[in-house]
């Protein structure tokens, strides 16, 4: 009579771990369905997301390169004529 009441009772601790358990088996399921979902997603619009970041670091690149190349023309002439008028009023040391 004692065995049946054992087993009685294995089988309702069985029955209540099995109760806490599955919840947490159905959040386990659906985040792994949700990070697939996700991941085709990505693949679907990450490359999109991708080309037009490159597009616009492109145009920024291009942009700015106008923008800075006369103000470095000037200074090149200024530095080329500076080092110019240096060596023609330049003293030279006599040995």
């Amino acid at each position: 009579m004692l065995s049946v009441w054992a087993d009685i009772s294995l089988m309702w601790l069985i029955l209540l771990t099995l109760l806490m358990v599955i919840p947490i088996g159905v959040v386990f399921f659906f985040a792994v369905k949700g990070m697939h979902r996700l991941r085709q997603l990505a693949k679907q619009y990450l490359p999109i997301a991708q080309e037009k970041t490159r597009f616009v670091a492109d145009k920024t690149e291009e942009i700015s390169t106008k923008i800075a190349d006369p103000f470095i023309a000037v200074n090149a002439k200024a530095a080329q004529a500076n080092g110019v008028t240096r060596a023609i009023f330049a003293r030279r040391k006599c040995e």
